[in-house]
Parts: structure tokens; sequence; C-alpha cells
């Protein structure tokens, strides 16, 4: 007999003028129905395609790359293995090669790999978390493609750094013309940190035509 498999969550949820890139309209809440005038309740949600736990595709940056919908639907699952990077990332710093050198003899072609900054922990309004993060750097970025990854992601609000071309647009652009996508905005349980390869699945929504998406990302431990 199968033991139960444990399933980690790892969305940062979306809620009335919750945390985003800073510039953006702050997503909106409203009821469409409610039950107390109308016997249920319904909701409408206005958000930008890039918030809390979403999923960057290749036309984010690419003229001519490829949308979400026109992504398979099994690349957005995979193996995954976790880079702790807690103890070593600086606020407002790139993630280098050198970073991530110590656990990349873990990632194996196919897998997808996710950097920890322990920014995710600081979902909110923050300068730390909108402003100050840890981002990956280029060099960083095209490690992770010569590993063979497929897809790539973080607990910090961007895969790139805020405030320059220079520091978003190097490792965005590293990795989407190769077609990974990246998953940004996670919030990593401890748990998942002790170097173990598990599994995971983060199934954007399908919005057709578009270059990101909120997604849930959900990790379970191989049976």
């Amino acid at each position: 007999m199968n033991l139960p498999v444990r399933f980690y969550d790892l969305t940062q949820p979306i809620y009335h003028n919750c945390p985003g890139w800073p510039g953006h309209r702050l997503t909106t809440v409203d009821w469409e129905f409610q039950r107390v005038n109308h016997g249920f309740n319904a909701e409408r949600v206005s958000f930008t395609t890039h918030v809390a736990t979403h999923i960057d595709a290749p036309y984010h940056f690419l003229a001519g790359g490829k949308t979400l919908d026109q992504l398979p639907i099994d690349s957005f699952a995979g193996p995954v293995v976790f880079f702790d990077l807690r103890e070593t990332v600086r606020p407002d710093s790139p993630i280098t090669p050198a970073d991530l050198e110590p656990g990349l003899d873990r990632v194996r072609k196919g897998d997808i790999a996710i950097v920890c900054t322990g920014y995710g922990r600081k979902y909110g309004f923050g300068e730390e978390y909108l402003r100050a993060y840890p981002y990956m750097s280029g060099p960083g970025a095209e490690l992770l493609i010569k590993a063979g990854v497929k897809g790539v992601g973080t607990d910090a609000l961007s895969w790139g750094g805020w405030g320059s071309d220079e520091k978003g647009r190097p490792p965005h652009l590293a990795v989407l013309p190769h077609g990974v996508w990246i998953l940004e905005g996670l919030i990593i349980p401890d748990e998942l940190l002790d170097g173990k390869r598990r599994y995971l699945t983060c199934f954007p929504l399908l919005l057709k035509g578009c270059g990101g998406a909120p997604a849930r990302a959900v990790v379970h431990d191989f049976d």
C-alpha cells in the first residue's frame, strides 16, 4: 500500500489590494452578486497578469515569443530542485554562478530549478520585498540553462532586479529565448530546503495570448 503523498502549497494569495510590481495598478476584488441580495455570491477580480505567484512566458520579453497557451502543458510539471540561498544572498544584489554551483550537481536535464532567498516571507508592501530583493544575474541564469532546466523560479518578487534594465532584463533574456518559463513570487516552506528532489506542478491560468498568468504552485514528495 502506498503511503499518502504530502502536498506543499508554494502560492502567494491574490486578494484586494495585494502586493504587486511597483507602478502596476493594484488588484481589485469586488462583488458582482451577493447572496444577501441575489441568493448567491460571485466576485469580479481585476489584476495584472504578473501578480502574486505567477509564470512569465517567453512573450513577456520577446517579440514573437510563445505565449502561455502556446507552451506544452507538461512543461509546467516536473522534478524540482531547490537552492537554499537564504544565508548567502544580500538585499538588492545579484545571485551569481558562485551562489548556485554548490547545488548544481543535483540538477538533471528537464528539472525545474527554484532559488529560495527567504524574501517570500516578506510578502507585502515593504521596501525589501518590492524593491530591494535579491535577484538572478544573467550569468547565473545562463548556468541553469546550461544545466538543462525547463523551468526556473524564485520566492522573490521577480527573477530580475527592480529599478533598471541592467538588473531586470539580462536574467529574463538568458532563459526565455530557450522556451524556459519563469515562476515568480513563491512562498517556500522550510521543509523543502532539505536537499531532496521533489515534484512540482505550477499550472497557470489559460489566458490566451498573454505573456504571464497567476499559477497555483504545488510540490509533493515522490512516492
